[in-house]
């Protein structure tokens, strides 16, 4: 699932898992938050639902960012769940913005 994201995520300005270490002011940090077990068979679970946060730092605007990221998701059968958190970060002067997504996936596959 890694990999995917990691595909699906190229864009034009850095992208880290879990913490962005380089030095740019505009980047994207992403998050697997949990895998809920949605579907088992003979007592073993076959089938999963993934949650990812995508975080947007930004010192200036980041709309096309987030519109690049959702249209990517999109593209990949990933479920915009409806979550988009808008914070601005007092400590190092970005705007914050965090989107979630979700998408099934079968565990043996």
């Amino acid at each position: 699932m890694e990999s995917e994201i990691k595909n699906i995520l190229n864009l034009d300005v850095p992208v880290a898992h879990l913490k962005y270490k380089g030095n740019k002011k505009t980047y994207v940090v992403w998050t697997i938050v949990n895998e809920i077990p949605s579907f088992s068979s003979d007592d073993e679970i076959t089938d999963s639902e993934v949650n990812v946060d995508i975080d947007i730092y930004s010192d200036s605007n980041y709309l096309k960012i987030m519109k690049d990221i959702k249209n990517k998701m999109k593209e990949n059968e990933w479920i915009w769940d409806g979550d988009s958190i808008e914070m601005y970060e007092e400590d190092t002067g970005l705007y914050h913005r965090t989107i979630s997504f979700k998408k099934g996936r079968n565990i043996n596959g």
